[in-house]
């Protein structure tokens, strides 16, 4: 039996992975910010679609740059997503005070995050505005990952978890691969 909800409730689509978003400035500063509202939205080119509120520092500085990294997190970084989530780059500097390492990029100069299980350089192709937010279409320009994780088709999750966002506070995982038949 199914029950109605509001129309507005997007937590019907979650859990959701959550990325971290580098951008950079034009002077060169640094942000971080958490992302659940990600897709791919066509193959070739790659391009990734990324949503993210007009008002945040991570809009000024990707709008002003064309550029960003989305970094691919495990269940060891749930702390992190959150703890950057709840914090403004306007008022603290995230990669000092969460010491966060930069992984240098091939093709932008946005870097990636030492430490994630990958990440991938993006430039921004388009822009389409979407209420209170920009959905940012990105093409990947090059795509870095862990050696130890990561097979033709993706990630091993017999070796990792991917950290997906349910709600506030809540994360959890992706905990073991279904493999059909033919």
């Amino acid at each position: 039996m199914y029950v109605e909800v509001s129309p507005n409730d997007y937590h019907v689509l979650h859990p959701r992975p959550v990325y971290l978003i580098v951008s950079k400035s034009k002077e060169g500063r640094l942000n971080v910010m958490p992302a659940s509202w990600v897709s791919p939205v066509y193959d070739d080119p790659f391009l990734i679609a990324v949503s993210i509120w007009s008002g945040s520092l991570t809009h000024e500085y990707v709008s002003e740059t064309g550029e960003l990294t989305i970094n691919v997190l495990s269940e060891k970084h749930a702390e992190l997503a959150y703890k950057l989530g709840t914090v403004s780059g306007r008022d603290v500097d995230k990669f000092k005070t969460y010491r966060l390492k930069q992984y240098p990029s091939k093709t932008i100069s946005t870097p990636g995050l030492d430490g994630v299980l990958g990440f991938v350089e993006c430039v921004v192709k388009d822009k389409v505005p979407v209420g209170e937010s920009t959905l940012f279409i990105c093409e990947s320009k090059a795509i870095h990952v862990d050696k130890e994780v990561y097979e033709k088709y993706g990630w091993n999750l017999s070796r990792t978890n991917i950290l997906l966002h349910g709600a506030g506070k809540s994360f959890t995982t992706t905990s073991r691969l279904i493999r059909v038949s033919k």
